[in-house]
């Protein structure tokens, strides 16, 4: 029956890249950074907010492990982003430990974002969040500035910074995650269950785009399936410009080409009638 194939539907991470993520530029105190900066181009305080918010959000479920060779590349053990976030801390020469958590809003598709709190030596609590930067920007209301300071963050910042520093980086292939964090009082205790009162007002500490390169032989791959005249699709959850960049670096995409990328919704809209059936 497969030789009847027309059409193949791919997945991307795993399938067409080798799903090993790496943190290649970040935006951090209004600058944006296009490749790993030295930690002394930090502010001591926002790096030391980073190496908490990634240490607290990621190093419970996932760690970096030597390599299993002399040589080769160390190990990324569960959650391949949040390895890569952790690796973009070893890369900061900064190391992480797991802390003890009061609370987590675990990841889902609806999210798009996860959150965990930790009590502060005061009682108060601190929240830290990271998650889809076209989700988790809307629900920030200040942003770590230059001196590292949190200063105001409107809508039109954040638009200037989608434009700036998000659709750059989505259009190089890059998965942008933002991380971000709120200060929570500990005398009333917050109702934990009321989520949506809880993540919010968030402040931006960055942005981070992270690479998942094509694997090397994916192209000529996607080039046999073109020449037997078969037409590869991509689905993938990522933002539609990531999207876009790396079905081009496989293939299955060419400038000039007449293509049509959509995303979930819209392409829900077109199968689906008035009563989503």
């Amino acid at each position: 029956t497969m030789g009847n194939a027309t059409a193949i539907c791919s997945d991307k991470t795993g399938t067409l890249t080798t799903n090993r993520m790496t943190v290649v530029q970040a935006y951090i105190n209004d600058q944006h950074f296009r490749e790993i900066p030295d930690p002394s181009q930090i502010n001591p305080n926002t790096l030391e907010m980073i190496v908490n918010a990634i240490s607290i959000n990621c190093a419970y479920t996932s760690k970096i492990m030597p390599p299993d060779v002399e040589g080769g590349l160390p190990k990324q053990v569960g959650n391949k982003t949040e390895c890569g976030l952790l690796g973009f801390l070893l890369d900061l020469k900064r190391d992480y430990v797991p802390e003890k958590l009061y609370k987590v809003y675990t990841f889902n598709s609806v999210r798009k974002s996860m959150s965990t709190v930790v009590q502060m030596p005061d009682g108060s609590f601190r929240l830290y969040s990271k998650g889809a930067s076209e989700i988790l920007l809307k629900k920030c209301s200040a942003v770590l500035g230059a001196n590292g300071e949190a200063r105001s963050f409107k809508p039109r910042d954040r638009d200037e910074m989608v434009k700036k520093v998000i659709e750059p980086m989505a259009c190089e292939g890059l998965r942008t995650i933002c991380i971000g964090y709120r200060d929570l009082p500990g005398d009333p205790e917050p109702d934990w269950d009321s989520e949506a009162e809880i993540v919010t007002d968030l402040t931006c500490i960055a942005v981070v785009g992270i690479e998942d390169p094509v694997r090397p032989e994916v192209p000529e791959a996607i080039r046999k399936c073109q020449r037997a005249g078969i037409t590869v699709r991509m689905v993938t959850g990522d933002n539609i410009n990531t999207a876009r960049a790396i079905a081009a670096k496989c293939g299955i995409i060419q400038p000039g080409d007449d293509f049509l990328c959509l995303e979930g919704k819209d392409f829900n809209r077109r199968i689906r009638n008035e009563k989503g059936e």
